[in-house]
């Protein structure tokens, strides 16, 4: 699609969550959501720590959303086949209008894609091929569909009420900038910005003081993304856009284009008299970041994909359960459902031990579920026990459970009890020859059986109390590998 043709520790963690927070029993299920409406909807996701900033005078934002259900959208463009953990942050928000009865619509930017978005980068995108747009397009517009089918089941367990649910809605920008002619858009849209405003924006300034500059197709991007935002507003009467704190410059710009447009042009009304309209806002979110304050993506090569074939359930789970506690409790109150009193209470209780790692897991566990459901992110807990059990903690699960698992190997018993635990592992695929089976084995770095029993032996032989209720064998190899071993 051609670019521009518009036709397409410790105290800190406590400190941070923990002010003006009744202090229930701490116990972990179940949860019920605690009632909001003591505050508004707005302070909810500002203690939540899920807003940035908010454009308009103090309080009008506030007041609206209040005082009648809004229209509120986000967008994404489809610029790789998978959403990643940093797209949860704006899709949070609309997940939290959605659920207390507004409407809330996310935008696929099927259009805006073949163009390029400069903010928050200092290179230019590479050009997507149509092909490879259309199969991105599918894949993230399954993903947003699947994540709120997921988010809407998990909020109910949180105790959240189906009666009171609003809208969702998943739309496409290239039902409307692709069949804009080049001419009608510069007389629409092109009119009413000066290039000023356009060169004064962070994303364009940033890119021109590199000596690669910037192209004119990511240049007008603010001003296809301000299009969005109008059409969305007088189709919809949408009056909230969400996004990152990078997109403030294109949310305000689309603010301006709307207010620019609202004056009517009608013989009936003069041109200089303003038309009577409800203004539109922006909301932006926090970016989420790597310690080092690098933005996660997949241009950064950090992406956290959301999709389970690029990034599995217990891959995600691993992700949240390993994160350091000065950031544990922002992001349950982030990505999570838990009344914020809950999560105080969680806090508490993992001060008490925390190399339990009791809120990580618990992290780790609520956006799993949120994402891929329950049963997945009982499989994932499951799999983080049995491959990285606590100090001193007996598992109590059956073989059935275990069996439960993915990547079951199915071998013979003739192959496993009384073999070499080496052999046994080239066998199952953990390693790929003799030499690095016993060199894991002298590393120390071999583990079988539910309690993790390290094997310093290499001419140890697997015994049948190894398994787990005489069918399942359990070996962890080196740094992450895990495999189960059903014994046929």
């Amino acid at each position: 699609m051609p670019p521009l043709s518009l036709a397409r520790s410790a105290t800190r963690l406590l400190r941070s969550l923990t002010h003006n927070q009744p202090r229930p029993i701490p116990n972990r299920r179940p949860f019920s959501v605690a009632s909001i409406r003591s505050q508004t909807l707005l302070q909810h996701l500002q203690e939540r720590e899920l807003v940035e900033s908010v454009t308009g005078t103090s309080g009008d934002l506030e007041n609206l959303i209040e005082s009648n259900p809004i229209t509120t959208y986000a967008g994404v463009d489809p610029t790789a086949n998978s959403l990643h953990v940093g797209h949860l942050l704006p899709l949070m928000n609309l997940l939290h209008f959605y659920l207390n009865g507004h409407h809330s619509i996310a935008l696929v930017g099927k259009a805006t894609a073949s163009v390029g978005d400069p903010s928050g980068r200092t290179t230019e995108r590479d050009s997507v091929e149509s092909q490879r747009l259309q199969k991105a397009f599918d894949s993230i517009w399954r993903q947003i569909d699947g994540f709120f089918e997921s988010a809407k089941k998990y909020a109910l367990l949180r105790g959240y009420s189906e009666e009171k649910l609003g809208k969702r809605e998943l739309v496409t920008n290239g039902e409307w900038l692709e069949g804009l002619g080049f001419v009608e858009f510069l007389s629409t849209v092109g009119r009413h910005v000066r290039v000023s405003q356009m060169l004064a924006r962070e994303s364009v300034k940033g890119r021109m003081t590199t000596g690669q500059g910037i192209n004119f197709a990511e240049f007008t991007y603010q001003l296809l993304q301000s299009y969005d935002f109008w059409h969305l507003h007088n189709k919809k009467n949408c009056r909230l856009q969400i996004g990152g704190n990078d997109q403030f410059g294109n949310i305000t710009a689309g603010i301006d284009l709307i207010t620019k447009l609202r004056v009517p042009t009608t013989p009936e009304t003069p041109s200089t008299t303003p038309k009577k309209f409800d203004p539109a806002y922006g909301l932006t979110v926090p970016l989420l970041t790597t310690p080092s304050g690098a933005k996660f993506g997949k241009t950064a090569g950090n992406a956290v994909w959301l999709d389970p074939t690029l990034t599995s359930p217990f891959e995600l789970y691993q992700f949240f359960v390993r994160l350091p506690d000065d950031v544990i409790g922002k992001y349950l109150k982030m990505f999570t459902l838990l009344p914020l009193s809950t999560v105080s209470s969680v806090l508490e209780e993992h001060l008490t031990s925390p190399e339990k790692r009791r809120a990580q897991h618990l992290l780790a566990s609520e956006v799993v579920m949120l994402i891929h459901g329950g049963e997945e992110a009982k499989r994932a807990e499951l799999q983080t026990k049995l491959l990285f059990p606590a100090p001193g903690e007996t598992m109590k699960v059956s073989a059935r459970e275990i069996l439960q698992l993915p990547g079951v190997v199915e071998v013979p018993r003739s192959e496993v009890v009384g073999e070499l635990v080496t052999k046994v592992a080239r066998r199952i695929g953990v390693c790929k020859s003799k030499g690095e089976a016993d060199n894991v084995v002298r590393g120390g770095g071999l583990y079988v059986g539910l309690g993790s029993e390290k094997v310093m032996d290499t001419k140890a032989k697997v015994e049948e109390e190894w398994l787990v209720d005489g069918e399942v064998l359990l070996v962890r190899f080196g740094k992450g590998k895990f495999c189960v071993v059903k014994v046929i």
